[in-house]
């Protein structure tokens, strides 16, 4: 793969990006404000590689694709996807991000590894071309779990979307694309349910912290793995599958 991708903000997420990325042979720019991310950066592909090794690595894969710069504006010059991946503050990631639209090329994909901030909210600042901004959600250990979430916002282009799609795919990213921004977007907000829920229990002692994680590892967990809740119920149905339920 001959892409070349920026990875902005080298903490647990940022780590992970360049991990999976440099795994599929793909150079990597790096920068983040902090002058121990480096050192971060190196324990964590130290731990990963091994697993990474397990599932595969593309011809030409190694650590040494990744490559540290002092300035942002050197890491993302030349590259067709930077990957923004600061802390979630939302003035910090706009700040950020209009410092990117400023300083990479044109056809530069722009993707925020948010967790649920909008793109319209994001993008609010970026007046070279707003419509390359997109949100890239991924899933932690990013090195490990496929999916990632591509989530247009009002002024995203359908090219845009097309070309994060193919950037992230042939990287071996399995993508989630959502044509329409929404609060906390979907996997998230599953989560979220669940997480609900469990605290819920826990508060009105009906469950412990023991008893909710046994019930989703030795259970509905493992079946999860292979198929989604709507597939779930649908089988469950019997022959005339989820209309039944």
């Amino acid at each position: 793969m001959s892409e070349s991708i920026a990875c902005i903000g080298m903490g647990v997420i940022g780590c992970g990006w360049a991990s999976h990325f440099s795994g599929q042979g793909i150079e990597v720019h790096a920068w983040d404000p902090d002058s121990k991310s480096e050192d971060l950066f190196k324990r964590t592909i130290e731990q990963a590689w091994p697993s990474m090794e397990k599932l595969g690595l593309a011809n030409g894969a190694s650590p040494d694709l990744v490559v540290f710069h002092k300035k942002i504006e050197e890491a993302v010059e030349n590259c067709s996807l930077v990957q923004e991946s600061s802390p979630e503050r939302l003035e910090l990631k706009q700040e950020l991000l209009s410092t990117i639209d400023k300083a990479c090329a044109t056809d530069c994909v722009i993707a925020s590894s948010t967790s649920g901030y909008l793109v319209s909210d994001l993008a609010l600042h970026c007046s070279v071309a707003p419509e390359r901004v997109v949100v890239g959600h991924p899933f932690n250990p990013v090195y490990l779990l496929p999916l990632v979430e591509l989530v247009a916002g009002p002024q995203t282009s359908v090219s845009t979307m097309d070309r994060a799609e193919n950037i992230y795919s042939n990287s071996g990213k399995t993508v989630l694309r959502l044509e329409k921004e929404i609060d906390g977007f979907i996997a998230d907000r599953l989560q979220e349910a669940m997480w609900r829920e469990a605290l819920h229990m826990v508060a009105n002692g009906e469950a412990t912290v023991e008893q909710l994680d046994l019930s989703i590892t030795a259970g509905p967990g493992l079946r999860w793995a292979l198929m989604g809740p709507m597939l779930t119920f649908h089988l469950a149905g019997g022959e005339g599958g989820i209309a039944h339920m």
